[in-house]
C-alpha cells in the first residue's frame, strides 16, 4: 500500500507537468476531482490530502512495526561502515528514505534514490543436507530479491526495524573477489565487515555538510595522466543532492563526463569516476580523526604523507588509481603526485 501511494504521487506530478505543456489538459487527483492547469490551488490542495494519507500511512507502518522495541518513528536511516566494505561497495552507504514493506508487510524497507540501492529483510528457505532458513538484510538494486553487495544477519530475527538490531551479536558482510574454501569449491565471495551499521537518521549528529569550496581542480603529473585521463579537469560543486541520499558535497565536470563524490556519510572514502556508482581513482580516509572529511590533497597535516614515520610507500595516505581489472580482481596502485584543490575565486 505504501508503494503505492508513492506511485499515486509520481502519476499526479507527473500528469502536472503534461498539463503546462498543453494548459487545455485535465488532471484527475487523487480522489477523483478534474481540474485544468489553470486551477493550481485545487492542484496543491490535492497534492497536500495525499501527502498527509502518506504520512499516516509511514506513521502506521512504523508504529505498528517498531514501537516495541523502542525509537520507531523513523522515516530516514544511515547506513555506514567503519570497515573495508566502505571502500569494496562503497555505494550500498548514506542516506536512505522508507520506501515500503517486505516479508508479509511485517519489516520496513528503505531506499536511496542516488544509486538505486534498497535495504530490505528476506527470509529464504534453502536445503543441503537438510532444510535450513535464510535470515538476512539485504543492500541490493533490487527490492525483494536476494542480489546484493552488503548482508547483515540479525542476531535475533524478530527485531522488525534494522536500527533496533543487536549489533554486538550480529554479523555483516560485503560482497568481494571468491575464495575457495573446503565447503565451497567455487569460491565464496561474502567477507566479513562487523563495522557495518544502520541507524535513525539524527540531523544533529550527522548534518548535510559543505567543504567550503564550489569548484575544484584535479591535477597529475603520475601514472593516472596515462590511465585515467578523463578524471582530470575542474569540477563544480551540485546542489540538492540529499534528497538523493548524499549527506556530502558532489562535484562534477560541467559536461558531467566525471564525477568527484563520497556515499560515505562522513566523507571518509572519496571516489572519482563516469558515474556515482562505478569509480577509478579512489582515497581511503577511514581513519582520519578530522570528520567529516573532504577530497582535498595534498593534506594539510603533512604526516600523513611525507616520510616523517617511515611508512613503506603502499601505506602512505594518497589518491589510489585503478591500473587493471581481470575478472573480479582489481590493481590499485597510489599516485601521489595527483592533487585536488579548491579553486578561489578571485576578488
Amino acid at each position: 500500500m505504501l508503494n503505492m501511494i508513492f506511485a499515486v504521487i509520481l502519476a499526479t506530478c507527473l500528469q502536472f507537468i503534461l498539463a503546462q505543456e498543453d494548459k487545455t489538459s485535465m488532471i484527475v487527483g487523487y480522489y477523483g476531482a478534474k481540474y485544468s492547469y489553470d486551477s493550481c490551488p485545487a492542484l496543491q490542495m490535492d497534492l497536500e490530502d495525499t501527502k498527509t494519507v502518506l504520512n499516516n500511512m509511514r506513521n502506521g507502518v512504523l508504529e505498528e512495526n517498531c514501537s516495541a522495541d523502542g525509537e520507531w518513528n523513523c522515516t530516514k536511516i544511515v547506513v555506514y561502515s567503519n570497515g573495508p566494505a566502505a571502500v569494496k561497495q562503497a555505494s550500498r552507504f548514506g542516506l536512505f528514505y522508507l520506501y515500503g514493506l517486505t516479508q508479509d508487510n511485517q519489516y520496513p524497507s528503505f531506499y536511496r534514490p542516488a544509486d538505486g540501492q534498497y535495504l530490505f529483510y528476506l527470509l529464504e528457505l534453502g536445503r543441503w543436507k537438510y532444510w535450513h532458513q535464510y535470515e538476512r538484510w539485504i543492500i541490493g538494486p533490487i527490492h525483494g530479491v536476494a542480489h546484493g553487495g552488503v548482508m547483515i544477519v540479525p542476531y535475533n530475527a524478530l527485531k522488525r526495524c534494522p536500527w533496533q538490531l543487536k549489533w554486538f551479536r550480529s554479523h555483516s558482510y560485503y560482497h568481494d573477489v571468491r575464495t575457495t574454501n573446503l565447503w565451497n569449491p567455487k569460491g565464496n565471495p561474502w567477507v566479513s565487515d562487523d563495522t557495518i551499521r544502520v541507524e535513525c537518521y539524527n540531523k544533529t549528529k550527522w548534518p548535510e555538510y559543505e567543504c567550503g569550496c564550489d569548484r575544484i581542480n584535479v591535477t597529475s603529473t603520475g601514472r593516472v595522466v596515462e590511465y585515467h585521463p578523463n578524471r582530470l579537469g575542474e569540477y563544480v560543486k551540485l546542489e540538492g543532492k540529499i534528497k538523493e541520499g548524499y549527506l556530502t558535497p558532489m562535484y562534477a565536470k560541467e559536461d558531467e563526463s566525471s564525477y568527484l563524490y563520497s556515499h560515505d556519510i562522513l566523507g571518509r572514502v572519496w571516489m572519482m569516476g563516469s558515474t556515482t556508482s562505478s569509480w577509478s581513482l579512489r582515497i581511503n580516509l577511514l581513519e582520519s580523526e578530522n570528520l567529516p572529511e573532504c577530497p582535498f590533497y595534498p593534506r594539510p597535516d603533512l604526516k600523513d604523507y611525507t616520510d616523517e614515520e617511515e611508512l613503506v610507500p603502499m601505506q602512505k595516505l594518497g589518491w589510489e588509481y585503478l591500473q587493471s581489472k581481470r575478472g573480479e580482481r582489481e590493481v590499485w596502485l597510489k599516485d601521489y603526485t595527483l592533487t585536488v584543490q579548491c579553486i578561489k575565486d578571485e576578488k
